[in-house]
């Protein structure tokens, strides 16, 4: 499966308000690999709930691969700054370095890449 996308918007429900902004983003799959490329990637969190914390992400471009669930890598240019508790991830990030771990498994970056490994759970 493929797809390609732009995208922008503000919301906010259950304790989250997001405001974003995309010029593209797009994903290929071929059996377990996974590819993913992302163009001027933008958004702005602050979470209340379910978790909490403030987030400021902030990508130029980014392109990744990944072998299923299992482990993956991606090389790009970010200032992805934050701190707190989402999407069942505890993460922290300043100027594009920084992890997480938790429900996506354990990640560590830095400003012009990074890697993960995923949990199976």
């Amino acid at each position: 499966s493929s797809g390609i996308n732009a995208e922008y918007g503000a919301a906010a429900k259950d304790g989250n308000a997001i405001a974003t902004f995309g010029l593209g983003q797009g994903h290929a799959s071929v059996g377990p690999a996974n590819i993913k490329a992302k163009v001027g990637q933008f958004s702005a969190q602050a979470v209340a709930g379910p978790g909490f914390g403030a987030f400021a992400d902030a990508t130029v471009v980014e392109a990744g691969i990944s072998a299923g669930n299992v482990a993956g890598i991606h090389v790009g240019l970010n200032a992805n700054t934050g701190a707190g508790v989402r999407n069942g991830n505890v993460e922290a990030h300043l100027l594009g370095f920084g992890g997480k771990i938790g429900a996506d498994g354990i990640e560590i970056n830095t400003p012009i890449g990074g890697v993960n490994a995923c949990s199976v759970m």
